[in-house]
């Protein structure tokens, strides 16, 4: 499988806040940044799941689209992700709204 093949590489931020800030995930070709450091992972991909297995934990996560995924949470249901990349998008046409109510 070449990397390119890999849905989640990149940046993605959490639609709900944790601890008063969102989440951030970065993955790389070889693993992901979690705390400031890269820690290598394995990418087991098919079709629009992916699990994701470090030294410490095994994750799954679903593409909803390609700029969405939600990450399976124990005792809990799902966590989105935003790609950051649609995620400026989303604020800058939210920044550009033609249409106002007071016009």
């Amino acid at each position: 499988m070449l990397p390119k093949d890999n849905p989640i590489l990149g940046e993605w931020v959490s639609t709900d806040e944790i601890y008063g800030k969102p989440e951030r995930l970065f993955f790389t070709e070889f693993g992901m940044f979690k705390a400031g450091r890269h820690v290598p992972a394995d990418f087991d991909i098919s079709r629009k799941k992916v699990t994701v297995t470090t030294n410490t934990a095994t994750t799954e996560y679903l593409m909803v689209s390609e700029n969405m995924m939600k990450q399976r949470v124990p005792r809990q249901t799902w966590r989105f992700f935003l790609r950051i990349d649609a995620l400026e998008d989303i604020k800058e046409a939210l920044d550009k709204r033609e249409v106002s109510r007071y016009n």
